[in-house]
Parts: C-alpha cells; sequence; structure tokens
C-alpha cells in the first residue's frame, strides 16, 4: 500500500509542478502508517518538505497535491491537516487482504527471493579456547546466529564461521595449567602459579591424561625445581618462564597436552553452542595460517610479503613495523617481534586476506565492545593489501552482566568464578538465553534477569509471545467442537473484519516484512524482539476484549479464526528466526 500512495502523490507533485513550471528535485515521499486513526492510516508530509522550497504555505501546498491525487480503488478518502499532512483513509478490503497473503505464503511470509545469490560471511564467538563459553561470549553467540537467519532470510547465502585461537601464549598457559593439576591429582603437593586457569573444568581435563595414558609425573628432583619456580612466578615474566621450564621438563609431552586440552574445549564449545541453537558451519584454526600453502608459504607470510610489496612495512628495534598511521590509525603496529614471533595482529592480516580471498560479496564481524579500538589497524591493514574495505562490517557487542535476585553476580574467567553458557542455558532454557540476549540493540549494555527469564507471566516477554501463538493454537483446537470443517477458509467473508482493534492487527501484520528488512539491513534482531511482543500485546487484547467463537455466527467465527492463524503464523515466523520454539501448548 505504501508504494500504491507513494506512486500517487509523486504523480500529484509532478503535476503541481509542471503546472508552476518547475523542475522536479529529489524530494523524499514519506508514507507513514499513522498512530490515530482520526488520522487516517497512512499520512505524508510532502507538502511541508517542499513548501519553503515553492515559497508558499504548507497547507496551500497540501490542498494542492491532495487535489491532483487520482483516487484508487484501495482508497476510501485524503484529508488535509494542519500544518500540511496529507492523511490517506484506505478501504477495509486493503488491510484484509494481508490475511490471504500470509495464508497462502505461510512460513515464507516475509522472507525475500535470493535473486542476486550474494554471500555473507559471518564470523562470530571465537573465544579463546582456554575454557568453556560464558554468558559473555553467549550474548554475541546469539546475535551472530540470529543474524545469519535474519539475512538468510532475506536472501543471502550465508557461511557461519568459528575462529579458534589456537596459536599463542594462552594455550601454552591452558597447557600448564592443566599439568600441574595432573601433578595435584597424582598426589603431589605443588601449587598453582599465579596467572594459570583455575575452573573446574580444568581439573576434569586433566582427568584426561589418565585416560589417554600420559605419564607427565617428573622426577622428585624436578618437581623441586618445579616447586621452587612456582613460588617465585608472581607475574607475567615468571609465568612465561613457568612455561618454557614446563616445556623443557615434558618435551614432546607438552604438545600432546596442549591438543588434547584444546580438543576438550572446542568440544564443549560447540556442545554448549548447539545447545542454544548456534550452529557454525564452517570452522577456522589460527594455525592454519602458519602451514605452507601451494605457493610454499605461509598464509600470514604471503599478507606480510603483500605489505611488504606496497612498501608499507619497516624494521626498528629488531621487529617487523606495518605503517598503519598511512592509513589513519593512531600509531604503527608491530607484524613481528624481535624474537621472530608473529603478533595477533599479524595472524588478524592474514585471515581477513583469507576470508576475501573466498569471494564474498560481504564480510561481518561480530566483535565484542572492547575491540572497538581495533578495528582502526584492521581496516588500515584491508586497505594497504589493495582489498576493498566497503566489503567488510563490524557489530560490536557490549558486555552482559547476570541478574539474580536483583544483585549482579561477580565473574573472573582466569580464576574460574563465572557462570558458564551451558549453566545459564540449563537454568533458564535455551529460548530465553536466546530471546534476553538479542532484546536488546547489540551496542547497548545488557543486564540478564535471570529471574524475570524464568518468570511465566505477561511480565516475561518471551512467555507473553509464545504464550500467544499457544493460546491461538489452543482457540483453533476447541473451534472444531463447533464444526469440524471450520478452519476450511476456502470461503470467508473478510469485511466482517472491520473493529478497530481488527484493523490495527492487520496493519501490524502487514509490517512484518518491512520490520525483517529493517532488522537485517541494519543489523539489528532486537527490532525483531519488539514486533513480536506488541504483536502479542495487540492479540491478547483482542482477545481479552472479543469473543472469538462466536454462538450462532459461523461467519464471525470464521472470520475472526482467520485472523488469529495469520497472527500464529507471523508469530512462529518471527520466532523460527530467533530460533526459539512456537509451542502449541503451555
Amino acid at each position: 500500500m505504501k508504494d500504491i500512495l507513494n506512486k500517487l502523490v509523486l504523480s500529484a507533485l509532478q503535476d503541481l509542478l509542471d503546472e508552476r513550471k518547475l523542475e522536479l528535485e529529489d524530494y523524499p515521499i514519506n508514507i507513514r502508517e499513522t498512530k490515530d486513526k482520526v488520522h487516517g492510516d497512512f499520512s505524508s508530509n510532502i507538502a511541508l518538505i517542499i513548501a519553503k522550497s515553492l515559497g508558499l504555505n504548507s497547507l496551500d501546498v497540501a490542498e494542492a497535491i491532495a487535489s491532483k491525487i487520482k483516487i484508487s480503488k484501495e482508497i476510501k478518502k485524503i484529508e488535509v491537516a494542519a500544518p500540511g499532512f496529507i492523511n490517506f483513509f484506505v478501504k477495509q478490503t486493503t488491510h484484509s487482504e494481508i490475511l490471504d497473503e500470509i495464508y497462502a505464503k505461510k512460513d515464507k511470509y516475509g522472507a525475500v527471493p535470493n535473486k542476486k545469490k550474494l554471500k555473507v560471511l559471518i564470523e562470530y564467538v571465537s573465544s579463546n579456547p582456554t575454557g568453556p563459553l560464558h554468558i559473555g561470549h553467549g550474548r554475541g553467540a546469539i546475535f551472530g546466529s540470529v543474524l545469519a537467519n535474519l539475512l538468510s532470510f532475506v536472501g543471502f547465502k550465508v557461511d557461519e564461521e568459528y575462529y579458534i585461537n589456537d596459536q599463542g601464549r594462552q594455550l601454552d598457559v591452558l597447557t600448564l595449567s592443566v599439568w600441574l593439576r595432573y601433578l595435584i591429582r597424582h598426589g603431589i603437593k605443588i601449587g598453582m602459579a599465579k596467572g594459570t586457569y583455575q575452573g573446574v573444568y580444568v581439573v576434569e581435563i586433566a582427568k584426561y591424561l589418565d585416560e589417554k595414558r600420559i605419564d607427565a609425573v617428573p622426577s622428585s628432583k624436578e618437581i623441586i625445581t618445579l616447586e621452587e619456580e612456582i613460588k617465585i612466578s608472581i607475574d607475567e615474566p615468571g609465568l612465561d618462564r613457568l612455561i618454557a621450564l614446563s616445556k623443557d621438563l615434558l618435551g614432546n609431552k607438552f604438545k600432546k597436552i596442549k591438543t588434547l586440552a584444546l580438543n576438550a574445549v572446542m568440544e564443549g564449545i560447540k556442545e554448549d553452542l548447539k545447545s542454544c541453537g548456534v550452529h557454525h558451519n564452517k570452522w577456522f584454526n589460527e594455525t592454519s595460517l602458519y602451514k605452507k600453502n601451494k605457493n610454499k608459504n605461509a598464509l600470514v607470510l604471503d599478507a606480510i610479503n603483500l605489505l611488504t610489496s606496497e612498501n608499507l612495512t619497516y624494521k626498528k628495534d629488531a621487529a617487523l613495523w606495518f605503517k598503519s598511521t598511512t592509513f589513519g590509525d593512531d600509531k604503527d603496529r608491530v607484524l613481528q617481534r624481535a624474537n621472530g614471533e608473529y603478533t595477533y595482529f599479524a595472524s588478524d592480516i592474514a585471515y581477513h586476506k583469507d576470508k576475501y580471498n573466498r569471494d564474498y560479496d560481504k564480510i561481518i564481524n561480530v566483535w565484542g565492545s572492547d575491540h572497538h579500538g581495533y578495528l582502526p589497524r584492521v581496516k588500515a591493514a584491508i586497505s594497504g593489501m589493495g582489498l576493498d574495505i566497503e566489503k567488510l562490517e563490524v557489530s560490536f557487542i557490549q558486555f552482559a552482566n547476570l541478574i539474580r535476585k536483583g544483585e549482579k553476580v561477580s565473574m573472573s574467567t582466569r580464576t574460574g568464578d563465572f557462570v558458564t553458557l551451558s549453566e545459564l542455558i540449563r537454568e533458564a532454557s535455551s529460548d530465553a538465553t536466546r530471546f534476553f540476549f538479542i532484546n536488546r540493540k547489540a551496542d547497548q549494555h545488557l543486564d540478564f534477569d535471570l529471574d524475570l527469564a524464568k518468570d511465566q507471566s505477561k511480565d516475561n516477554p518471551l512467555f507473553y509471545i509464545q504464550y500467544a501463538h499457544a493460546r491461538i493454537c489452543s482457540i483453533s483446537k476447541n473451534s472444531r467442537s463447533i464444526d469440524k470443517n471450520i478452519l476450511d477458509f476456502s470461503d470467508i467473508n473478510l469485511s466482517l473484519l472491520s473493529q478497530d482493534k481488527e484493523i490495527e492487527i492487520m496493519k501490524s501484520l502487514k509490517q512484518f516484512p518491512e520490520v525483517i528488512r529493517r532488522s537485517a539491513n541494519s543489523y539489528e534482531p532486537h527490532l525483531l524482539c519488539y514486533y513480536l511482543k506488541d504483536l502479542a500485546g495487540l492479540f491478547h487484547s483482542y482477545y481479552n476484549d472479543e469473543k472469538i467463537l462466536v454462538d450462532k455466527d459461523k461467519d464471525k467465527t470464521k472470520s475472526r479464526l482467520y485472523l488469529l492463524e495469520s497472527i500464529k503464523q507471523v508469530i512462529c515466523n518471527g520466532l523460527t528466526i530467533l530460533s526459539i520454539q512456537a509451542p502449541e501448548s503451555m
């Protein structure tokens, strides 16, 4: 309907300007749905926009445009309101047409066919594989998952990728942590060094060493040396010395323990993601960037060589630097340290180059808000390699706090004092976890109210939405007691749906495709949550005020059931995009 009105207003405006011998500029014809029925169903403010340039009163311009609009079959009347709005009142049949469209398209209502077959890569979560996912990771995981669903629904071919940070110091710290727990498990009275991982999961991984028959108990003399080093390892350099000592004492077994620990953590991460409806179809290991490719170079070296060939690197203090200030970064960045080790930044450059090489039309990174400062250097590297910077987009996810009984739950990853994602799902359910993580704009702080998430009342927005779906299912089931063929909608009188609340619901149903498009285009899945809650509210209000199964009026009953079926379908479509159940009973 908006498109029809847009064309009518544009045509009338052209006629008005032709009459005055004026050129048609690129005026925005904004057609908006009205909130107050007194102002009709739709309204345009075009007269307010152009009145000044025409040197005329906006009300007079509105009257002039309205007089030239050709009344179509969908329009009942047009009114002009001060200070210059053009209000459109459409016929009831125009509203009810949406019900036939929903009934015909069903689970495809709101979707967009993929004509261009555009490909998108969304990389999200990518938590360091040093422990289980906690609620801080959960928000990014759910956001990425729902965004992927949205983009798929509007026609993109989407790949969801998890970048496994399996190259670097953090895995050495995990390996040391597991080994020390293993020694304690074998009765060796040795403490956990400061800076190592302390969670229960480390104890569980340590058990695997025995299951895999890995004998990692050192000699008495080596244990004494280890104990002495632990006592003085009170800072980062001390922890690095301890890691070096453990590598020396364990030899090849250090690598075996590292591999076992990495696999155990990643297996747990994949299970946690699966349990909350997150399904990556691609997994990328950072270590693959350091393996020789068909050009007999590692990917990280290919990327650095490309920057060097563009005269964008230099040596300083025996380290290799990237001239990122050339592209607006606040300082140049180290690619390779003096000891020959590559930096995390070097890995990220190579990884992004690999993403671009995979021929995606759009590349989306979902990062935590603490990575805001990292973006300029990544963009600098992409520009330096001659790649299209416009192809990369980054969504930043703000931190999430867990609130239990009105109090914030304190957490620390390194000490192991945190609530894991799996624990949250077990307590609040997968559906509630997904909804509450996505029910706020991603770049805003989120307080996850655990008590509200478990509450079964209208105060809980997810319960409110799911209950609307279940309630309609129950009504449909009970309707068969009136007539077993009552849900056969081949012959239905939609003109009976003329009450204000019925029209308001149909107008809301018509907005669903636009909400989906806006949510997908702006990367704002929370808009879908808001819409579903509002739609559920319209239904509950309508149900409380009107009798759906009308005695001795089969036609009215049938028309109202048809309306409810459309509400149910749209709620189901929305919840499906969120990967949340649409229950038939509650």
